[in-house]
């Protein structure tokens, strides 16, 4: 007789209602309930009206509700929206709720306690949580968690754990904060009397939070159980049509489509003409030199590109860069796409007479169009593409597209595909949030990239160079760059940029006049951004401003910016240095900051630098490391740190994301940073790609604060300007499926090239938090500022 094939039964994990305020941790929170509970978690905003309308019906489909956090203050009702409505319901309609520090406010505001601002706002700020070790804290010991609050609630007394005090009767305090001075016992936990409600006022989702906070969530579930089984509670399964769950993102080329068909198809139809093309096919040569001779200006030069349009992303020789890339724009050729935010409207055409308008709804259209092109291209996709005969102009150059076809280098970074920058403000666009009115007046696009089929990539660690084609019958310009290559490697005799070049440059910096930030108004600045602190708006405010030059032109001449960049490449040499022109676009830049990164098998890593101190005679790095590590420059670092982790969770999902490093000081030329590294993979039966994270990422959070959208909104009525490419992105969307991008700061930009003069513009700032002082971030701002101002002067 057959032995009885034995199951092990399937446990469900509770249906979860997350109510979502707009915070910038949210994802950190799902991660940690599907990690405790194998949660099933479904969002909704604080403001979603029809869901509103509906609360009692629509809660009766979930076992529990968490309140997130969120910016604001819980006795504004624009701050919480449908929260208040959880503390109203009828009896037969409750459920259990658990609050985490807006959330955890809100609850306690409703039930009689009072809302005070802290003298001290905690944010970034680690402390250890006194606890009874009972309820939610029932088998933890020392627990050290993060908190993100300016405001603080007040029972009246401060009352022992477990005992009621007489203002609040309603409430049991749990946990609280005795360690700091300064602001005296802060209550840390609590729940309602006889009400299934708790909530704890710090972030039990946070990277520096103790492990411990999983055990507490899972103790918080079990105490839910016991209520609901008490009372009879069970979810019912209903409709949850306008929910949404933001862990699981659409990827970029499928969604948003719709009405765009025939603006892809145009695309698509211009970069086959433009590469001459229906087979995707990456024609290449390798050459191995392990020579300081090569380097992308030294090629740009023998090549005659440094005059033209280009696109060179350059490492410097840095100890954190590794690969140097040159994207090679051909007149009449080369495919652009450009978008701006303000009137939403796209571009596309090869700048031979046949460009294309397309008016976009939104620049989530931008994104798949962009993927489409690159899946379309792709040599290791099979696709459907215009059938055309394949012409070679010699039985040999036949013979060499066999031999590479089917094998790209698969150590090459980088085969082709869109090299470009997409703005601050483009990524403002993507999170919902309204634009400066100044902006109407930017003529330089948001989203500005070129479909490069010809590049070159030095790899400076193995000494490995490749010269690459997507264009069928360039075999001709492969040969002839390789001896070019040869030729630099050998010092024969190669064209190069004259001398005479950095002479003409100085003499055009010396009439340059440069208009600098006020110290008094700069520091004013600091001060507003504390206030929003101080009410709670914001946990973390990365303020900027501009220096602008203005260059006299002589004889009629623009300012040489291949030059520019050269000397500040000899300046501020940094990992991802980049010289760009491109569609009206001019950028020297010298970033010592990597945004994102992912490779074709879809690991991401994203490297935020959070705490500078600027290197001098006295400055030693012992001196560095202590500076980088008091509580000020760790917080700023924490805070982003926990931003980054919910951009990427959105995409990778929570249980794929990690941080490989936490706080490192890292050396630079000029300066001391100090840099964390958070990675993620993208899972492999999902349909997500890189771009999807970039999209999910923007803008950089180390160039927003957190929360990211209303950090937003404050610092655009206060800086009261377009930032403009400064803030954003600059790097590479590769046809194989990878992509590398770095924050654009460092970086001057050509705002305008008028008849007489023209203007360049150098942005920098820093996060300011509420331990900031604003003389330190005048001084902060000032020294990154002059890492870029040092090819000016």
């Amino acid at each position: 007789m057959p032995a009885l094939l034995q199951t092990t039964p399937v446990v469900l994990g509770p249906e979860i209602l997350f109510v979502d305020a707009f915070d910038s941790f949210t994802n950190n929170i799902i991660g940690l309930l599907e990690q405790c509970l194998h949660a099933h978690v479904t969002i909704v905003r604080i403001d979603d009206h029809e869901i509103g309308a509906q609360f009692p019906q629509y809660l009766r489909s979930f076992d529990a509700v968490i309140i997130g956090p969120g910016p604001g203050h819980p006795g504004n009702r624009q701050d919480v929206g449908l929260i208040n409505k959880l503390w109203t319901l009828q009896e037969s309609d409750i459920l259990p709720i658990f609050g985490i520090c807006l959330g955890f406010q809100s609850m306690c505001l409703a039930h009689g306690a009072s809302m005070l601002r802290l003298p001290h706002p905690r944010h970034g700020i680690v402390s250890k949580i006194s606890h009874g070790s009972t309820d939610i804290f029932a088998n933890i010991g020392t627990f050290y968690a993060t908190q993100y609050h300016s405001l603080h609630v007040d029972l009246g007394d401060v009352m022992p754990i477990g005992m009621p005090s007489t203002k609040c009767p309603s409430l049991i305090p749990l946990a609280w904060d005795l360690t700091d001075v300064s602001n005296g016992p802060i209550l840390m936990g609590a729940k309602h009397v006889s009400k299934p409600f708790w909530g704890v006022q710090f972030h039990p989702e946070s990277i520096c939070t103790s492990k411990e906070a999983v055990q507490m969530i899972s103790n918080w579930w079990t105490h839910a159980k016991a209520w609901s089984k008490m009372h009879q509670r069970l979810a019912v399964p209903e409709n949850k049509d306008g929910a949404c769950r933001l862990a699981s993102s659409r990827r970029a080329s499928s969604g948003g489509m719709h009405g765009l068909e025939n603006h892809v198809a145009g695309l698509l139809h211009a970069m086959h003409g433009s590469i001459g093309t229906s087979k995707p096919l990456l024609r290449w040569a390798k050459h191995q030199h392990q020579s300081p001779s090569i380097t992308p200006v030294a090629l740009c030069e023998a090549l005659g590109l440094h005059r033209d349009e280009v696109v060179v992303l350059d490492s410097q020789g840095h100890s954190f860069g590794r690969y140097s890339i040159i994207g090679i724009v051909i007149p009449g050729q080369t495919l652009k796409v450009t978008y701006k935010s303000w009137d939403r409207t796209l571009r596309y055409g090869t700048g031979s007479g046949d460009q294309a308008t397309v008016q976009l709804d939104s620049i989530d259209q931008v994104w798949p169009i962009l993927q489409t092109a690159l899946d379309a291209y792709n040599p290791n996709q099979a696709r459907s593409r215009p059938q055309t005969p394949e012409s070679s102009d010699s039985t040999q150059e036949r013979g060499m597209d066999t031999l590479v076809e089917g094998h790209p280098p698969q150590e090459c970074p980088f085969w082709g595909g869109f090299m470009g920058y997409i703005s601050y403000e483009a990524g403002l666009e993507t999170i919902r949030v309204d634009l400066h009115e100044s902006c109407a007046k930017t003529q330089i696009p948001d989203v500005n990239f070129a479909f490069v089929h010809r590049s070159i990539v030095i790899d400076h660690h193995t000494g490995s160079t490749y010269v690459q084609s997507l264009s069928p019958n360039d075999w001709g310009w492969i040969l002839e760059a390789g001896r070019t290559i040869d030729a630099l490697v050998y010092h024969t005799e190669v064209q190069h940029s004259s001398s005479l070049d950095q002479h003409e440059l100085e003499r055009r910096l010396k009439l340059a006049t440069i208009k600098k930030p006020t110290e008094w108004a700069y520091r004013r600045k600091v001060l507003q951004c504390q206030d929003s602190l101080a009410v709670g708006d914001s946990y973390e405010l990365c303020l900027t401003d501009e220096t602008i030059l203005s260059i006299p032109k002589l004889d009629s001449k623009p300012l040489d910016a291949w030059s520019l960049y050269k000397k500040l490449r000899r300046r501020n040499p940094a990992p991802f240095g980049a010289f760009l022109r491109l569609s009206s676009a001019v950028i020297v830049g010298s970033s010592p900051e990597r945004f994102l990164r992912w490779d074709r098998a879809g690991h991401c890593q994203l490297r935020p630098i959070k705490g500078t101190v600027k290197k001098g005679p006295y400055m030693t790095r012992e001196k560095a490391h202590a500076i980088l590590n008091t509580s000020k420059e760790r917080a700023e670092n924490l805070m982003i740190v926990d931003l980054i982790r919910h951009d990427l969770s959105s995409v990778v999902g929570a249980e794929n994301c990690k941080v490989s490093k936490l706080m490192t000081v890292e050396e630079y030329e000029t300066v001391y940073q100090l840099v964390s590294v958070i990675e993620g993979q993208l899972p492999h039966d999902s349909e997500a790609t890189g771009l999807d994270v970039l999209k999910a990422s923007l803008p950089p959070g180390s160039m927003t604060g957190a929360p990211k959208k209303r950090s937003c909104e404050i610092l655009r009525d206060l800086e009261k300007r377009p930032r403009g490419i400064y803030a954003g992105v600059l790097g590479y969307l590769d046809i194989g499926g990878a992509g590398d991008f770095s924050v654009v700061i460092r970086t001057t930009e050509r705002l305008s090239a008028g008849r007489d003069i023209e203007t360049w513009r150098i942005s920098a700032g820093g996060a300011v938090t509420i331990q900031s002082t604003d003389q330190g971030e005048f001084l902060e701002m000032e020294t990154k500022a002059e890492s870029a101002l040092s090819a000016f002067i």
